[in-house]
C-alpha cells in the first residue's frame, strides 16, 4: 500500500511532541465571556480540566477560530514548537519563513497561539497563574 508522506510526518510530530510539552489536558468549556464580552475580536473562556480538574480563564481570537460553551477542546503548554526541543525565536511566528515546511508541534492544532511566559506567581491554596 502506499501511505501519504504527510501522514507518516504527521503521525512522527505527535510521537516527537512529548518531548516539548509541559502540560496537556482536555477542557470543558463552562462558560464565554463570564464577566461579559470586552472586546470585539476576543472571547473569554472558562474551562474545567477533564483530567486534572484545573481551572482555566483563557483569552483567545474568536473572529477566526469558534468555541461553544459546553464544546471540549486540548490545551497544550509547550517549551518550543520545534518538535527537535531546539528552542523558538520568540520574537516572531510566521511558519511561511520560519520552519520551511518542517513540521512543528502546531501542525497537530487547529489554533495555536504562540509567544511567551511573562510571569508565573504562585497564589494561596495551589493557584498558580501564567501570563
Amino acid at each position: 500500500r502506499k501511505t501519504n508522506t504527510r501522514q507518516k510526518l504527521t503521525k512522527m510530530a505527535t510521537a516527537s511532541s512529548a518531548r516539548v510539552t509541559l502540560f496537556e489536558d482536555i477542557f470543558e468549556i463552562t462558560a464565554l465571556n463570564p464577566e461579559g464580552k470586552k472586546f470585539e475580536r476576543v472571547n473569554r473562556l472558562s474551562a474545567t480540566g477533564t483530567t486534572f480538574e484545573c481551572d482555566l480563564l483563557l483569552d483567545y481570537n474568536c473572529q477566526i477560530y469558534s468555541l461553544l460553551e459546553g464544546e471540549k477542546m486540548t490545551l497544550v503548554l509547550a517549551s518550543t514548537l520545534n518538535l527537535d526541543g531546539s528552542p523558538d525565536d520568540h520574537t516572531s511566528y510566521n511558519p511561511a519563513t520560519t520552519y520551511q515546511n518542517e513540521l512543528t508541534l502546531a501542525d497537530n492544532y487547529e489554533y495555536v497561539m504562540h509567544g511567551r511566559v511573562f510571569d508565573i506567581s504562585y497564589k494561596k491554596d495551589g493557584v498558580v497563574v501564567i501570563a
